[in-house]
């Protein structure tokens, strides 16, 4: 659960949350509770080894003795916020969310279908104790997350700048041309056909965000002269996603600080474990790898004044993310786009998504799937991506409907919202 509380003392703040806690957890019926809090004071003067004396924080001590003993046992350790990473990301993610303008409040209760947290954290349910099967089995079962009657996907934000988008790669996961493929598309003479694998940079105000990580970002970010990173969204952990992941410590390195990678819970935990070093916290300067801070996503959450919606998407049969920010939707690796995505992509000045080819796929969408999407979202732009051998740029984009291109890598485009 997550809350916003205005302008308030870190110790208040901790306070608050344990009171919160301690009420959801007799809601569900809990008769002990271990708490892991990342202040030693609360620790501290619950058990009443500390004097209370703050008068702020009398009152709410006092609440929380008064509710600790009405459980048949309770204990309280400290955990250091360098040990929590994931507690910490989740508090960074709610503060973000509230700042975009997403719900303050985001719990499920026994019985309450108005309202929801969305998937479990990783390490949760489905978490470390599982295998990767089955993460990503249950994940495909999980529900997006809940949203506030009257949330509008299409805000931008509070404060979004002019929304600049280079494609930076619209090929598949072996790009175009593959290797040692002799085939015409592969040995074409149109630079069109020339493809390294999908992903995209987004610019706005000073602010610049990259959506995948591929093993061709470094020749991305060369050709596209990105000197900057802000942060990192993913969207799902295979290798044309994340392989260029240690390619960032050249931005983090440069600008002396963690460099936030956004995922589905579930995915992000996948990643952390095969790019462990890159996610250890409390780095001390140069050490020759990456420093990212691993951010789950839970809802809707804002960057440099711009809102992001993630978008459920089902690829492989499990869920993976799209991306949307005002007007702009970014969907890679598409399989299909089930019902609770499909109200996040109405009212789009610009839609980026993929169309591998035409024969069927068993994980991917046909080029006619892809434009049977558009009609039925109806962007006023829209741009195929993640696009394999089969299909020649000139003749794809011969045939194709009155506003729908066909993307090529370094394609820039302008989103009027």
């Amino acid at each position: 659960m997550s809350e916003a509380l205005g302008i308030r003392t870190n110790n208040v703040a901790e306070y608050v949350g344990l009171l919160r806690a301690l009420e959801l957890a007799r809601e569900l019926g809990a008769e002990e509770v271990d708490l892991l809090l990342d202040s030693l004071l609360v620790v501290e003067q619950v058990h009443g080894r500390w004097r209370v004396k703050d008068a702020k924080l009398v009152p709410l001590h006092a609440e929380a003795v008064a509710r600790l003993r009405a459980f048949r046992r309770w204990s309280a350790r400290h955990v250091p916020r360098a040990q929590n990473r994931a507690a910490d990301a989740l508090a960074n993610e709610a503060l973000d969310r509230v700042a975009a303008g997403g719900p303050a409040i985001v719990v499920r209760r026994p019985g309450d279908d108005a309202s929801g947290s969305g998937p479990p954290p990783a390490g949760g349910a489905g978490g470390a104790g599982a295998s990767a099967g089955e993460r990503r089995g249950r994940a495909a079962a999980q529900p997006g997350f809940a949203l506030e009657a009257a949330f509008d996907p299409a805000d931008p934000g509070p404060d979004p700048g002019r929304l600049v988008v280079t494609i930076l790669g619209s090929g598949t996961s072996t790009g175009v041309p593959r290797i040692a493929c002799r085939c015409r598309v592969c040995t074409s003479g149109d630079p069109r056909d020339r493809r390294s694998r999908s992903s995209a940079l987004l610019e706005f105000g000073a602010c610049r965000v990259l959506i995948d990580a591929g093993p061709d970002l470094r020749a991305q970010a060369l050709a596209a002269g990105l000197d900057r990173l802000d942060a990192v969204l993913l969207t799902h952990e295979h290798a044309d996603a994340i392989g260029g992941l240690d390619e960032l410590r050249q931005y983090s390195e440069a600008q002396r600080r963690y460099l936030p990678v956004h995922a589905w819970p579930e995915i992000l935990e996948i990643v952390v474990e095969r790019f462990r070093y890159a996610f250890e916290p409390g780095q001390q300067g140069y050490r020759g790898v990456p420093q990212l801070r691993p951010v789950p996503l839970v809802g809707p959450f804002g960057i440099g004044g711009r809102r992001f919606v993630p978008v459920p998407v089902v690829h492989a049969e499990r869920r993976i993310a799209g991306y949307r920010t005002g007007g702009f939707a970014y969907l890679s690796d598409v399989q299909r786009v089930e019902s609770d995505g499909l109200a996040l992509l109405g009212d789009l000045d610009v839609l980026v998504v993929s169309a591998l080819r035409d024969e069927p796929h068993p994980t991917h969408q046909t080029v006619a799937q892809a434009l049977a999407l558009i009609e039925g979202i109806r962007p006023r732009r829209a741009i195929l991506t993640h696009i394999d051998h089969d299909l020649a740029h000139a003749e794809l984009a011969a045939r194709l409907p009155a506003g729908v291109e066909v993307a090529v890598d370094g394609l820039v485009v302008e989103v009027a919202g």
